[in-house]
């Protein structure tokens, strides 16, 4: 949500995400996002936003990732947080809640809330 937040209000493709919980049995690097969700409301709500996701795919985020990139956006929680990216110097750590079962309200809140933290992201860094 936040890459695609960033990459929209920024007009650029500058923006990547990865996952540090990804390359699991039960989620691995490669897969579609879509099929994590257990309803379409937080993709219709991208959509209506002009960000098409649905079909992005999860990837792992590695420890060389760190320096090839200004700064990392972290919303990982305990415990998945690996030791390379507490160590890291360029992270910017973010508390959004990763909902368990997302409902309309539920991605309003959310995109609401990581809309706000992007904006202020872009405009101290410009």
């Amino acid at each position: 949500m936040a890459t695609a937040i960033y990459n929209k209000l920024t007009e650029t493709n500058d923006a990547t995400s990865a996952g540090t919980y990804v390359g699991v049995q039960e989620n691995p690097e490669g897969a579609i996002i879509e099929q994590f969700f257990r309803t379409p409301d937080f993709f219709e709500l991208m959509e209506e936003q002009g960000m098409l996701i649905r079909k992005n795919l999860t990837r792992k985020l590695l420890p060389e990732m760190l320096g090839e990139t200004d700064i990392v956006v972290s919303m990982v929680e305990e415990p998945f947080i690996p030791d390379f990216l507490r160590k890291a110097k360029n992270v910017i750590w973010w508390e959004v809640e990763n909902p368990k079962f997302v409902t309309k309200g539920v991605a309003e809140k959310t995109f609401a809330e990581v809309f706000e933290l992007v904006k202020t992201l872009i405009n101290e860094k410009v």
